[in-house]
């Protein structure tokens, strides 16, 4: 079931904080990425500097935890690839105290020094760590043509050997560095691109889309390569699979202009910018669901059924993630509070996409790139509806993302009544999570939608 209607959110420890406690990023607010303890990776406009008191060390609690939720319930839990949950040197920092029996590879970084092993991946050529950027944990792999990709998917498969070893059920939180700058090639794909040109076009594929395109590739085959693994086992009639992303496509940063000659910062067409961005593109993103091996007579499935080659276009954040998965592992009580919902009625109702709760976006900062859309911002999807607050300057969009989901004809100024509506449920939907807001630089007090 391919869900066309997903979000996460703008940038990644927000999204990834957000699978971990179930909250939104208004509530748990780690709402900006993180490395250093008690460093502000933030930018400032010319008014404004990000909230004081956000969470700038990352998450640092194991109780409540999905992991933790699923480990008191008898399942081995098991990190792989990229954790960026807490800063350097923090608790948070090592899955293990976030609810992980297992952690591979995971630390306080968002991207790896290096994606090749004979690059020891961002490590001293000694082998010994080179912080904050060098992968941890897989010395076995230095100095070998391994790609980051792939010794990721060995070592997730070696875990997932132990688990049905020990026979217990599992779960495997795989989150690859790829893809994600630094732009490097995937050594066993990269000729599939380099030097051709795209399908049915005299359009040359440019370097950096060449290897773009082979660490998607690359990523692809670590799945199969999981698929594989659970299919030798025979349990993939048993293993239920969530593939989805922790922001919108890059389109800003490293990849220039589209070849199709479009200009900057529209990879993601028909949505609008990208990774950061408060429109579309920044975080609408790919979920699929689907048992790793399909059984019509399988009593498990029968619990769960998922429509083969599906569509659902019920309206789905990341946070609804923990719930829904506590809910497939027979967990019926959870912590409180928990902002996301099961959506799994929206997967049982047969042709139903009826489900359109209210999705909230808040991001404070300022990420990196100028321009409209990567201002401090907060933002509400309500049905075909989205409004958007842009704290600098003081500026309300709004959208029918029914009739435009490229977000080119801003409503704000001829569906007065609507954006009051939305004005008002944005705004009450941030008050109630205990929302911070961006500080203006000349009195140090916080400033929310005006």
């Amino acid at each position: 079931m391919r869900f066309v209607n997903a979000y996460s959110h703008c940038v990644c420890s927000p999204t990834r904080t957000s699978i971990l406690t179930g909250l939104n990023p208004a509530a748990h607010h780690v709402t900006n990425w993180t490395l250093y303890p008690d460093r502000d990776q933030s930018g400032k406009t010319g008014r404004l500097s990000a909230p004081t008191d956000w969470r700038k060390d990352g998450w640092q609690q194991a109780t409540a935890t999905l992991p933790a939720q699923l480990q008191a319930a008898g399942y081995l839990t098991i990190h792989c690839g990229k954790a960026h949950w807490g800063a350097i040197g923090t608790d948070g920092s090592d899955p293990r105290n976030l609810g992980f029996d297992i952690n591979i590879a995971g630390h306080s970084a968002g991207a790896p020094g290096s994606y090749q092993g004979r690059d020891n991946y961002g490590n001293h050529p000694d082998g010994s760590p080179n912080p904050p950027w060098g992968v941890p944990g897989l010395e076995a792999f230095h100095g070998t043509d391994t790609h980051l990709s792939d010794a990721l998917a060995t070592r997730a498969c070696t875990a997932i050997d132990r688990a049905v070893a020990d026979q217990r059920p599992f779960f495997l939180y795989m989150a690859p560095y790829a893809v994600h700058t630094p732009l490097q090639p995937h050594g066993r794909f990269i000729e599939n691109y380099r030097g051709q040109k795209y399908p049915g076009t005299d359009i040359e594929i440019p370097e950096n889309e060449a290897q773009y395109a082979s660490m998607v590739e690359g990523y692809d085959a670590a799945l199969g390569a999981l698929l594989g693994k659970l299919n030798e086992l025979n349990i993939a009639d048993r293993t239920i699979i969530v593939f989805t992303s922790d922001n919108g496509g890059l389109s800003v940063h490293s990849r220039g202009t589209t070849p199709r000659g479009t200009g900057s910062n529209t990879h993601c067409w028909p949505l609008r910018e990208g990774k950061g961005s408060a429109y579309e593109g920044g975080t609408r993103v790919p979920l699929i669901v689907s048992w790793a091996t399909p059984d019509s007579g399988s009593a498990l499935q029968k619990e769960i059924p998922v429509r083969g080659n599906s569509i659902s276009r019920a309206h789905v954040i990341c946070e609804d993630l923990m719930p829904t998965i506590c809910h497939w592992a027979g967990i019926s009580s959870l912590p409180e509070p928990v902002d996301g919902v099961n959506f799994t009625p929206a997967m049982l109702d047969d042709g139903d996409d009826s489900r359109q709760p209210l999705l909230l976006f808040h991001y404070p900062h300022v990420w990196g790139p100028a321009g409209d859309g990567y201002q401090p911002h907060s933002a509400l999807r309500n049905g075909r509806w989205k409004v958007i607050y842009y704290y600098d300057p003081r500026r309300w969009e709004l959208y029918d993302l029914q009739a435009d989901i490229g977000e080119q004809n801003n409503l704000a100024d001829t569906h007065s009544e609507m954006l009051a509506e939305m004005k008002q449920l944005l705004v009450e939907q941030l008050d109630s999570r205990g929302a911070q807001y961006p500080t203006v630089i000349e009195t140090g007090r916080p400033e929310p939608p005006q």
